[in-house]
């Protein structure tokens, strides 16, 4: 196992840079060692294939889980907190990335809908959904976060989602829900970029302006990817190259949010991700990184 990840901010200031984890990825960390300073691995790929592991000898490795249903009324199961807490134990990550989703659903308030594959067990919807975002929804989140406090060794931090329509019973904006649950606890922020993006495109409004709104003091790590417009909708796409707007709103986080640890390039769902693009993708962030050094200089 390589050397761990350290929650404070690095020497120079910089924030790391990672990749998430992908069959090409020990390969590409073979030949490219000095560009990647760490690599994301889930949680769940973990659970099932352990192998995954083995890039632990050449980089650190940063936890990313979407299992611990975070903003649902049905709290993650005692069994599925323990798997995470010993996967962060063996990965020695400094901190666990959570999705500000929940997975999980009550079996009663399903329905007809729920299925019986697993009966007496809460009803798995088998993707992180954003909740409606209002109070019940921010005591659920403050509830799970209380539990998971102390019980994960890590700090967690929360992702903003990508909104792709106005959950029904929702009373605020994201930015809003995110603020008011960072004033009510010290929770830190995993902000993806391009899940931002979707969402202002979603709820039409402008991206770079509304980032103010948010605890940017809080965000520890930021994801980037890339987008795809189907059907006059932008969804989430881990197979094509960054809107030129998220690295500008890159530009921003970087020189507000002074606690940025580490940027994730999460390019993972296609083993055929080319590597052109990819460094390409590797000096667009170092150079935003470096640009924002200079800007706090």
């Amino acid at each position: 196992m390589g050397q761990p990840l350290t929650v404070g901010q690095p020497p120079n200031g910089s924030a790391l840079v990672g990749l998430a984890y992908n069959s090409y990825v020990p390969r590409f960390v073979e030949e490219h060692s000095t560009l990647v300073d760490y690599v994301e691995v889930p949680f769940e790929l973990l659970r099932h294939e352990a192998s995954v592991l083995e890039i632990g000898a050449r980089k650190p490795i940063v936890l990313h889980c979407a299992s611990l249903s975070i903003a649902g009324s049905v709290p993650p199961s005692t069994t599925t907190v323990e798997a995470v807490r010993e996967w962060i134990r063996r990965t020695r990550t400094p901190w666990l990335g959570e999705h500000l989703s929940f997975v999980l659903a009550s079996r009663e308030a399903a329905g007809e809908w729920a299925e019986e594959y697993a009966p007496g067990e809460p009803y798995n919807i088998g993707y992180t959904v954003s909740p409606p975002m209002n109070e019940e929804s921010i005591a659920q989140v403050l509830r799970t976060v209380e539990l998971l406090d102390g019980a994960l060794g890590v700090p967690l931090l929360l992702e903003n989602p990508p909104l792709y329509f106005r959950a029904p019973g929702t009373t605020m904006s994201q930015c809003e829900f995110i603020a008011e649950i960072c004033r009510r606890c010290a929770v830190s922020l995993l902000l993806d970029l391009t899940h931002f993006y979707i969402t202002s495109r979603t709820m039409g409004f402008d991206p770079r302006r509304e980032l103010d709104s948010l605890p940017l003091d809080r965000v520890v790590e930021v994801h980037v990817s890339g987008v795809e417009l189907q059907a006059g909708i932008h969804w989430d796409n881990h197979a094509s190259r960054a809107p030129d707007e998220v690295l500008e709103m890159l530009a921003c986080v970087l020189e507000a949010g002074t606690g940025v640890r580490a940027v994730t390039l999460e390019y993972n769902w296609s083993s055929r991700f080319p590597r052109t693009v990819l460094l390409e993708e590797i000096a667009r962030v170092r150079d935003a990184i470096a640009a924002s050094r200079s800007a706090r200089h």
